[in-house]
């Protein structure tokens, strides 16, 4: 072989070998984006999306535990910022769970989220993503890390969710799952794992604030996060760009505060997005960062989604559960609280016992119960009170709440108050420091010996919170308190003839939320009127604010 000829082999043979690499160079790099846990902090995934969005980075692959595998999975079905947003904006959770009694697996029952979210996922499986993503979970027998990328995404997305103790662990092929956040808060290596050339991991870790350790639930909080920080830290040396939103006071129970986790992880995207595009452009130095958005559903088409999630969700049957019972003696201002038995074979109907506190009209009362969110509630009780010899019995119904207003009315047999109903509305005017509602009342009474013969009364009770802390909710233990102070006038009088009596009330509250997800409050203040005895009033109200 001569010179040419060996000089051509050599040139042929740098070509082919050249082929391949230079391929190599102009395939775009895998951008994964891994999502931490976070509970309600968690909403600043949304933001951050939007931001690569709006800056040109792709997301070819996502993989998220807890909070994280919700948002991933919904954008990976999908779903646009938008849409995302406005998810996570109008959800009531309270609907969406139960607390039963007594708890099987954990104090909250998830049946219906996991219906929600399988509406919302068309009951997709991992295979039918537009986007690859991966969940994670942990084995609750053995704690091992578990990487799901198969199966109902709905299902992975649940296990990879419930925290123990407040969800019932998830049975998936035989073995029960629970948050993937206890072995691995934000798992970055599992992108690692699956090929991703560039892995933004975000991590919510919040750095604890004014900690009381002789509180039992803080030191074992304390405990579970040293533990789980171990993990965290080793798993997120394989991401390229680790990004912290500033959320790190913030609750993890605060999901009323959606909008400013959105913004916080809007901002924190921008922040970090030119460490983002240097780690792109290393793999590939002539990547062109085209923005783009996602285009999910329109409007309307999400508005029919969700309510299709919402109310076939509301019609699906619950377990048996013994629930506290928590009600108000609306005709003479007492609280009482008993237990309930509900649901399973009852259905729609409850029964249970309670007890009022007041000294004339209280005491042990039975009742039954019927009750649907889009029609009411019915029920008729039977009351053994100091001051009669004979059982009172009562009926009460309460209508649908209809533009903020609810109408309510109760019968009993006995006693001053024969009737009553009433409309009140609690938003009236409201702002992030106050509210104004007011309640307009007419009664029928019985006529006492002695007394005048006037029976049929109405008044008009305006009432004002006011919130010192405006609309920030402050974290006690499992839940969020935000405290007001509470000041109302009642003016009664009679129909047929002009008789004014006034009374003025005052008081403190708190509206309170159970794990930051079912809300209930509490109120303890005082009744007066002029050249009266004072009378304390305490209240307690599940349900919404």
């Amino acid at each position: 072989m001569n010179k040419l000829q060996c000089l051509t082999v050599l040139i042929l043979t740098a070509l082919l070998l050249a082929t391949p690499i230079q391929a190599a160079a102009n395939t775009p790099p895998k951008v994964a984006l891994v999502l931490g846990g976070g509970a309600a902090r968690g909403f600043s995934h949304i933001g951050l999306i939007q931001a690569l969005e709006e800056n040109g980075v792709p997301v070819d692959m996502l993989v998220g535990t807890s909070m994280g595998s919700i948002i991933a999975g919904l954008y990976a079905a999908g779903y646009s910022v938008d849409n995302l947003r406005n998810i996570v904006t109008v959800l009531d959770t309270s609907s969406l769970i139960d607390i039963p009694m007594p708890p099987t697996g954990g104090f909250v029952d998830t049946t219906r989220l996991h219906h929600y979210f399988d509406v919302l996922l068309e009951s997709k499986d991992y295979a039918d993503l537009e986007i690859p993503f991966h969940s994670t979970l942990t084995n609750l027998r053995t704690g091992e890390e578990q990487v799901l990328s198969q199966g109902p995404v709905s299902l992975g997305i649940l296990a990879s969710m419930s925290i123990p103790g407040i969800f019932p662990p998830v049975l998936i092929d035989g073995q029960y799952y629970v948050d993937g956040g206890l072995k691995n808060q934000v798992p970055a290596n599992v992108a690692a794992e699956q090929g991703a050339d560039v892995i933004i991991a975000v991590s919510l870790e919040k750095e604890p604030q004014n900690l009381d350790h002789r509180n039992i639930l803080t030191n074992l909080k304390l405990t579970l996060t040293v533990m789980m920080d171990g993990y965290t830290q080793a798993n997120l040396a394989m991401a390229d760009v680790v990004i912290v939103p500033d959320v790190k006071t913030d609750s993890y129970m605060d999901y009323q505060k959606a909008e400013y986790f959105i913004e916080q992880g809007y901002h924190a995207g921008l922040a970090y997005m030119d460490q983002i595009k240097e780690a792109i452009l290393e793999h590939d130095p002539n990547f062109q960062f085209v923005p783009y958005k996602q285009q999910g559903f329109s409007s309307k088409e999400l508005a029919q989604i969700l309510e299709i999630a919402e109310k076939t969700t509301a019609s699906l049957p619950r377990r048996f559960s013994v629930m506290p019972e928590m009600a108000y003696d609306m005709a003479h201002s007492f609280p009482r609280i008993g237990i309930k038995l509900g649901h399973g074979p009852l259905s729609w109907y409850g029964l249970g016992y309670r007890y009022g506190f007041d000294q004339d009209e209280g005491g042990h009362e039975g009742f039954v119960s019927w009750e649907r969110e889009e029609f009411g509630s019915v029920e008729i009780f039977i009351r053994e009170a100091p001051a009669y010899t004979y059982p009172t019995l009562g009926f009460h119904v309460v209508g649908p709440e209809y533009k903020k207003t609810v109408l309510e009315g109760v019968y009993l047999s006995q006693g001053k108050t024969k009737w009553q109903i009433s409309a009140t509305n609690n938003e009236l005017l409201v702002n992030p420091y106050y509210g104004v509602g007011s309640t307009v009342q007419l009664s029928k009474r019985r006529i006492e010996e002695g007394a005048a013969p006037q029976t049929l009364f109405g008044s008009i009770s305006p009432h004002l919170k006011l919130f010192p802390a405006g609309q920030r909710f402050f974290s006690v233990d499992l839940a969020l308190v935000r405290p007001y102070i509470y000041t109302g006038l009642t003016l009664e009088s009679a129909i047929t003839k002009w008789s004014p009596r006034l009374m003025f009330q005052a008081g403190l509250g708190g509206e309170m939320q159970l794990f930051g997800l079912y809300p209930f409050q509490v109120s303890l203040g005082i009744e007066a009127e002029p050249n009266t005895d004072i009378a304390w009033r305490f209240r307690i109200q599940a349900g919404s604010f």
